[in-house]
């Protein structure tokens, strides 16, 4: 199998894994987002395996499939928002791959950079004439509702990354992706 054919093999099988795990929604929140099992995880792990350039095109396609699978949007700019920003720029974690501990710090710069683009989405949202809970301005309302639950499903992960014989295991994927 040729280096590129496995690169693509890899990438189908890391976006597939994160759309069926984002069907299995451990808690849902009202207006959007939702925790999942570790479907962030497998979003940005192609920019792990082989660069943000791979990562930003599988968050990519993650996000249109997720659109695809569960619309939500008003605006054109909260569309780009919430289904291509949130998703492609989780690939950014890759630019930490080669770096010890790169995974953890990868990821955890992926799910920053999916809550920035999640909170100014909010802030479109807000705009249009929604609410923000009962003395709370926009901005900190959409920071900490999107908080709540990325941030959760990033906490759950980090628990599971740092267990040694997943972290082993991650590694020897990411030898055998790049034999």
């Amino acid at each position: 199998m040729s280096k590129s054919t496995k690169k693509l093999v890899y990438c189908a099988m890391c976006i597939a894994l994160g759309v069926v795990l984002g069907l299995f929604k451990l808690f849902e929140f009202p207006f959007g987002g939702s925790v999942t099992l570790c479907r962030m995880l497998f979003i940005m792990l192609p920019g792990w395996l082989f660069g943000p350039v791979y990562g930003i095109i599988c968050g990519l396609a993650s996000g249109m499939l997720d659109f695809v699978l569960g619309p939500w949007f008003l605006t054109v700019p909260q569309f780009l928002f919430d289904y291509v920003f949130a998703f492609s720029i989780m690939g950014l974690g890759g630019l930490l791959k080669d770096q010890k501990n790169g995974l953890l710090k990868g990821y955890i710069v992926a799910i920053i950079g999916r809550w920035v683009m999640a909170t100014i989405s909010g802030l479109i949202w807000v705009s249009l004439g929604s609410t923000a809970w009962d003395g709370w301005s926009p901005l900190p309302y959409s920071m900490a509702y999107n908080a709540a639950y990325i941030f959760t499903e990033g906490a759950i992960t980090i628990v599971i990354l740092c267990i040694p014989a997943v972290k082993k295991a991650l590694e020897r994927i990411k030898q055998q992706a790049n034999a």
